[in-house]
């Protein structure tokens, strides 16, 4: 066994080893049922159901726990890119994807970047957060073979609010120049804005198996999940926050092109001329991505950047017969994000949450936690659904 295998899996076997702890004694069911389902699950969907338990573990406001999740699945997806035999057979065209250790979708890993991100912030830690959030452009930017572009706002607004409150002025500005591309809508957060707004709406994209013995792979949203759109208020103030990414678009297009389907390893698009990704803009220049990668910053981001020379040379969506619809099942359909300068934490968050339509849907599952470092920086995250 290589010592890259070995780490690894011992890598694995401790967060199947935290979910055992942890499953007994949860505070809530969604952790607990989550941790159950790491505890059982095969090796090969291990990094799935970590990164999960992950999100259910931010969701009851349990960060270390969260921290060594998200870090243990970020192990396994760098180690996809190691000299190693699993890791070869990961990477491999006409290995059945079913069959593989679970190395997810560029959103998904992608996604995985973000939440140990917000984590970071949560801690204080700004640099190492802006090196997990570029290591989060970096998955998106290599999801098409040999075209190198990322649009994935929400990450490099991320970017820019780590950059900016680690007094990195001039980074942050040439990130948010960046975001105004791909978001017009977007404001840049003011000078003084200490308290970030991040808000997770609606349900995973789902991976559905199509054509005959299930060949194929399709994309589809989430079902029954309404809310589209939110009103935010911290102790009766209103505050605004605006759609930074639709997790959604990002399942279905490579490169800015909409996905018909995937099928036999290659991805075949949709042939359309107008409106592709109408919650979206332009795609960002293919400079912004290369300063990710040649940029500063340590922690956890580090493998990712290591790895690009591994992501050069790789298809990342390769499907075979039986494809892979596993999915990560508890992210968002989309994300909402603003900043504003509040003094400490609000007291009480009131969220409404209303449909395409304008209409108010209820909130009953929603979830809000509040964190603030000891700079007086905080964050406020919002989830509406846990899977």
């Amino acid at each position: 066994m290589t010592s890259c295998t070995a780490k690894r899996n011992s890598v694995l076997a401790a967060a199947l080893a935290l979910a055992f702890a942890l499953a007994p004694g949860a505070a809530r069911a969604d952790y607990a049922a989550e941790a159950a389902r790491l505890k059982n699950a095969p090796a090969k969907d291990a990094t799935m159901h970590v990164l999960q338990t992950g999100v259910a573990a931010m969701a009851e406001g349990k960060t270390a726990d969260a921290t060594g999740l998200f870090d243990s699945a970020l192990d396994s997806i760098e180690g996809m890119f190691a000299n190693t035999e699993n890791a070869a057979k990961a990477r491999s065209l006409w290995y059945e994807e079913g069959a593989k250790d679970y190395k997810g979708e560029p959103y998904e890993r992608a996604m995985a970047y973000y939440y140990r991100g917000l984590l970071y912030l949560a801690e204080g830690d700004y640099e190492n957060a802006r090196a997990s959030f570029r290591g989060g452009i970096l998955q998106d930017a290599f999801a098409e073979e040999q075209q190198f572009r990322s649009d994935f706002a929400a990450l490099m607004i991320l970017e820019g609010w780590s950059s900016q409150l680690n007094g990195d002025k001039d980074l942050a500005r040439e990130t948010y120049a960046e975001v105004a591309r791909l978001r017009p809508q977007w404001a840049a957060p003011a000078a003084g804005a200490n308290l970030l707004v991040v808000a997770e709406l609606g349900g995973a994209p789902r991976k559905v198996g199509d054509g005959i013995g299930n060949h194929e792979i399709v994309y589809r949203p989430a079902k029954r999940m309404p809310e589209r759109s939110l009103k935010i208020e911290f102790d009766g103030k209103p505050q605004q926050v605006a759609l930074a990414e639709d997790v959604f678009y990002q399942a279905s297009t490579r490169g800015g092109r909409p996905v018909d389907r995937l099928i036999e390893g290659k991805v075949a698009f949709q042939n359309t001329t107008g409106a592709i990704g109408e919650a979206l803009g332009t795609i960002a220049s293919d400079g912004s991505v290369y300063a990710a990668a040649a940029g500063g910053g340590g922690g956890r981001a580090l493998g990712a950047v290591a790895a690009v020379g591994a992501i050069f040379s790789m298809v990342s969506v390769n499907v075979k017969p039986r494809a892979d619809v596993r999915y990560w099942n508890n992210l968002p359909e989309t994300l909402h994000i603003g900043a504003v300068n509040y003094q400490g934490l609000p007291g009480n968050v009131n969220v409404t949450l209303f449909d395409d339509k304008g209409q108010q849907v209820p909130a009953d599952t929603l979830r809000i936690q509040k964190w603030i470092d000891k700079k007086g920086n905080g964050v406020v995250w919002i989830k509406t659904r846990n899977n």
